[in-house]
């Protein structure tokens, strides 16, 4: 796409010293530029939850016991037994 920016001055002959240094076009290193700068200014994004589903119709597993299991264990563990 086609459009026209305002650049610095000295911004403008450092794009241009890189590109000459590299052997690039001044629009690839401009592109480049404007690339990296997006992608730090970039709001990191928050993980989100992830829910699994069963592939198996039929009853959800047991699992009366396993909390009382898990407290026991840790009281075991506390008391050092």
């Amino acid at each position: 796409m086609r459009t026209t920016l305002t650049v610095d001055d000295d911004l403008l002959h450092l794009a241009k010293q890189r590109a000459a240094a590299l052997h690039l076009p001044l629009v690839e290193i401009i592109n480049r530029a404007l690339r990296k700068g997006l992608v730090e200014d970039a709001p990191t994004a928050l993980a989100e939850a992830t829910v699994v589903y069963r592939a198996e119709p039929g009853p959800a597993p047991d699992l009366t016991g396993w909390t009382v299991r898990l407290d026991d264990e840790e009281l075991r563990r506390k008391a050092g037994l």
